[in-house]
């Protein structure tokens, strides 16, 4: 294959916070739309000084940065944004296109993977991720890729479907190598039922309830959520991306690491995410990275701390889960 020219959108955030930072950040974004970058960072550079946790402002001079081919500068600028803010979605995908500037071939794919774990939507990510599979030789995921980011609306993807993709089906739908599912047996003493079962091309929910027991008053809730898998994802890194979507509910909710495995075949993770809130909920988690899907198990009880004797119940319970491959 000849060598391809990754093609790469870069987006300026124009959201802002904070007073005087705000308008050196504002200050900056206007000499950034009129490509006056070496300016522009001056101006993001004054706003970090003023608010050392401005996010939007390491995105932006980050992103300024990759203009003026500073590439191992704009890659610190997005760390630091998502240090600040785990599930920013564009300092993934512009830290991947980084990335690839200074041929990290293996984290542009990671950034790409985490943001598409954030957002399964996002086409750019997609569209990026697709592009670099076909350079490193893998036709039939760039081409899954591609195509998932065309049927997104991203029509760059058109001009590589029509070049390299002709010969092979790309569509996402027909291009697993494979089946699998999670095999997770919920206790039939327990009373488990089913209460609701949802599915989209993004992920599949699952809720459980105990018999009599409802959405409205249950004691005891178990969720089975299931994502197209992120290969190179570490389980640390989602587990902390469900933890910051916890606490957009429960500002004060407080994460407790419990144990995992990162080199089984199948990585898996377990913690607990504790709401002492006036409408307290605490729950066991599980994520497990399968194959082709990602499986993210929780139990719930409306308690402020998950007592001892049920975390080691449920922990127990949870490491019966197992991939079955059909």
């Amino acid at each position: 294959m000849n060598k391809l020219l990754i093609v790469a959108s870069l987006t300026i955030s124009m959201s802002a916070n904070g007073q005087t930072a705000h308008d050196y950040y504002n200050n900056g974004n206007e000499k950034a739309n009129s490509r006056e970058f070496k300016a522009s960072i001056l101006d993001y550079d004054n706003a970090i000084k003023s608010d050392p946790k401005y996010t939007d402002a390491y995105f932006n001079r980050g992103t300024s940065k990759m203009y003026i081919e500073d590439y191992e500068g704009a890659i610190a600028d997005f760390d630091k944004a998502v240090d600040l803010k785990p599930d920013f979605t564009k300092a993934y995908t512009n830290r991947g296109i980084a990335k690839l500037k200074v041929e990290d071939i293996k984290g542009a794919i990671q950034d790409f993977d985490m943001a598409l774990k954030i957002d399964p939507d996002n086409a750019s990510s997609y569209f990026m991720r697709g592009q670099v599979k076909l350079q490193a030789g893998d036709t039939k995921g760039g081409c899954y890729d591609l195509s998932k980011a065309n049927d997104l609306g991203d029509t760059r993807s058109q001009k590589f479907l029509r070049q390299y993709c002709q010969d092979i089906s790309s569509s996402p739908k027909t291009s697993e190598a494979q089946n699998e599912s999670l095999r997770l047996d919920w206790p039939d003493a327990e009373g488990w039922r089913i209460a609701s079962n949802q599915a989209d091309d993004d992920r599949k929910v699952i809720e459980l309830l105990k018999s009599n027991e409802t959405f409205d008053n249950w004691t005891e809730i178990g969720t089975v959520m299931v994502y197209p898998s992120s290969k190179n994802i570490p389980v640390d890194a989602t587990m902390n991306i469900m933890f910051e979507q916890a606490k957009k509910t429960c500002p004060s909710a407080q994460l407790t690491f419990i144990e995992k495995d990162d080199h089984a075949k199948y990585p898996w993770i377990i913690f607990k995410i504790e709401c002492s809130a006036d409408a307290p909920e605490s729950q066991v988690w599980q994520i497990l990275e399968g194959s082709n899907e990602t499986y993210i198990n929780f139990r719930a009880i409306r308690q402020k701390k998950v007592p001892e004797d049920i975390k080691k119940k449920w922990v127990a319970f949870f490491k019966t889960a197992s991939i079955v491959i059909h």
